[in-house]
């Protein structure tokens, strides 16, 4: 079952990211169920505070994780993954 869930969002962030490939920098995992994209256009610590407060999407900065090349953590293993991509891109439009 998980690894379904995982499977489906990969494909998800993939698009996403083959997408807005302005923006991230993406290296697939070639195990588990975390991502550490890069975000190549703005301090990653403002936009992951931005996107929580007014898109309700949590992303982690890379400083939680001694990482200050402005990656950021991301779970694939959520079922409402796409939900938070949509509304992740939303965010992006503004």
């Amino acid at each position: 079952r998980n690894l379904g869930i995982i499977r489906a969002n990969l494909a998800v962030i993939d698009d996403l990211f083959a997408r807005r490939a302005d923006l991230f920098r993406w290296v697939r995992p070639q195990a588990g169920s975390m991502g550490f994209p890069r975000l190549v256009t703005r301090d990653v610590d403002d936009f992951c505070d931005r996107l929580v407060r007014e898109a309700g999407v949590l992303l982690l900065p890379g400083a939680v994780y001694d990482d200050r090349r402005n990656h950021f953590r991301l779970g694939l293993g959520r079922k409402n993954l796409p939900e938070a991509v949509a509304r992740l891109e939303a965010f992006l439009k503004n």
